[in-house]
């Protein structure tokens, strides 16, 4: 176990020096985020669901995925009051939400199997709805960032929200596979065999896109923010954990899958999204980088902790 850990953290640190090698430019990160988001990831969540039994139950994990991402974004909108602006939209963009499908999914499947990748991707069914795109429209309205969106009429500010969930290929791969669940169809196995090459190589294009991002900050202020976000984070992550072993209807296996997923770090819709509201991209990246060695650490030793198998 430790040393699939160490080869994940071996592809962040790896593409990293090749980055500071001139191997890979300052935004060659974005090639890996096509990949992993239009290609590695929805591979993914395709071969989860094809390869997994589909227990209706698991639609209590996609409720609470939800509220696992909503209720921290407004407690860190009232927790953060008196800071600037710019940096309560970082808080409250960074201290909510996980990054299930492009981390925590290749993380877990490592350590547990493919099969341990259903009730990830149930989790992130529903942190989804909030992380890809409700997060930015709460935060902007909240703190007044909206600019132009505010001035909007509700017809084409609804319309830009919907662009925004339907523009993820993942997301739509997400509600696609919801669909097929319920309606127990059963996706024939010339595609599984097809798509398996591209769902294998997600956790090494997930790991590689957060190495390639990696950029230290070179203000105090960004470096404290950054530390009150990693304090939200560990806050909300034991409270969520908490929650998911005692709460949920599982049995332990699923249960600790869902606790490994309550560590998971930063997402890529929120350093988005931050570089969007305040320009400041390297911070947004680097924080996506620190929170996601620290979840890779967490993650690990919970997994040689707890009980589930």
């Amino acid at each position: 176990m430790l040393f699939q850990a160490g080869a994940l953290l071996l592809a962040i640190l790896g593409t990293y020096a090749l980055k500071h090698l001139h191997v890979f430019g300052e935004r060659d990160y974005r090639v890996a985020q096509g990949l992993v988001f239009n290609l590695t990831l929805p591979c993914a969540i395709m071969l989860s669901f094809a390869t997994n039994r589909h227990d209706m139950r698991m639609l209590w994990i996609v409720l609470f995925g939800f509220f696992a991402c909503a209720v921290p974004l407004f407690v860190v909108f009232v927790g953060s009051r008196g800071d600037e602006r710019n940096y309560r939209a970082f808080q409250m963009l960074n201290a909510s939400g996980l990054n299930l499908g492009a981390f925590c999914l290749p993380v877990v499947q490592t350590f547990m199997g493919a099969s341990a990748g259903l009730p990830i991707i149930m989790l992130d069914i529903g942190n989804a709805t909030v992380a890809t795109a409700g997060s930015l429209t709460i935060t902007r309205t909240l703190l007044h960032m909206d600019g132009s969106f505010r001035s909007l009429p509700l017809r084409l500010r609804l319309r830009n929200i919907a662009r925004d969930f339907l523009g993820s290929i993942s997301f739509d791969m997400y509600m696609l596979m919801l669909i097929l669940m319920f309606a127990h169809v059963t996706i024939p196995q010339p595609i599984i065999t097809l798509i398996t090459p591209f769902a294998n190589a997600n956790a090494f294009c997930a790991m590689a896109m957060i190495g390639l991002m990696m950029e230290v900050p070179d203000s105090r202020k960004d470096r404290m923010e950054l530390v009150r976000v990693i304090v939200w984070r560990a806050v909300f992550g034991v409270l969520i954990a908490i929650a998911a072993w005692f709460l949920l209807p599982f049995d332990m296996r699923i249960r600790e899958i869902i606790v490994l997923g309550a560590f998971a770090p930063i997402t890529i819709f929120s350093t988005k999204f931050t570089d969007s509201l305040t320009g400041n991209a390297k911070l947004a990246g680097f924080s996506l980088t620190v929170t996601a060695v620290l979840s890779l650490v967490v993650m690990t030793a919970l997994h040689a902790a707890l009980p589930g198998v």
